[in-house]
């Protein structure tokens, strides 16, 4: 990706640039810049994406196109064992004791319903920082955003001309504990948000594909 910097109109050198903390350096200006704010603006060549960041793709035929990335996280290391010792300790004493003796207690099953959620909470969280995946593909118009593992997972599928913009910021939701960082599809008064529990390069790297084929599919005009 060739980043141009606002000032000056020359490209950043590729080493002035830190995609993990958001950093585009121009040595020229001696002045930095905030690396998603200059996608945003259209500071950067859409015409070259260069080498993918590990863990992403990105796909494109005559019709369709498919941008995505994993969401492995080393916080699998802490997830998964804690998710086993809740589930362990937590369901294994309220239920697993009931099932030892073959005999139901409903108010221990209904004491246990909050740490059953919590388990299966926590549960596809370590699963998606092992092995799980976040993608847009797009053929024609048809649009469909998904996360989760293997095509097993969240889906939303919308009109792809309906999108407006492409927006980087806070996600609604949260991951581990903090709110996430992630990417936003608006378009006919809402807005879906996408890979939340992403790595910030990869995350860049969607937001790059995804405002450049916006744009692309923006300077398209019909044939009167």
């Amino acid at each position: 990706m060739q980043v141009v910097c606002p000032k000056c109109k020359s490209p950043i050198p590729a080493d002035q640039i830190n995609a993990s903390t958001d950093v585009a350096f121009c040595p020229r200006c001696a002045e930095g810049y905030r690396l998603s704010n200059l996608i945003e603006t259209g500071s950067s060549d859409p015409g070259d994406l260069g080498e993918p960041p590990p863990g992403t793709w990105f796909r494109a035929d005559v019709d369709s196109w498919e941008v995505g990335a994993t969401t492995r996280s080393s916080m699998a290391f802490f997830l998964v064992p804690f998710m086993c010792v809740w589930s362990g300790f937590s369901l294994g004493g309220i239920y697993g004791s009931q099932i030892l003796h073959g005999k139901l207690d409903l108010k221990m099953s209904l004491f246990g319903i909050p740490f059953l959620l919590g388990t299966m909470l926590f549960g596809s969280v370590a699963v998606m920082t092992v092995c799980g995946n976040v993608r847009v593909s797009v053929r024609g118009d048809q649009a469909e955003a998904f996360a989760g593992v293997g095509n097993i997972g969240w889906r939303r599928r919308f009109l792809w001309s309906q999108i407006t913009r492409v927006t980087d910021g806070k996600s609604n939701t949260r991951y581990a504990g903090q709110q996430s960082m992630g990417i936003g599809l608006e378009g006919s008064g809402k807005q879906m948000n996408l890979a939340t529990g992403v790595t910030e390069e990869r995350r860049l790297f969607l937001l790059q594909v995804l405002r450049r084929m916006l744009n692309r599919s923006q300077q398209i005009k019909p044939v009167s």
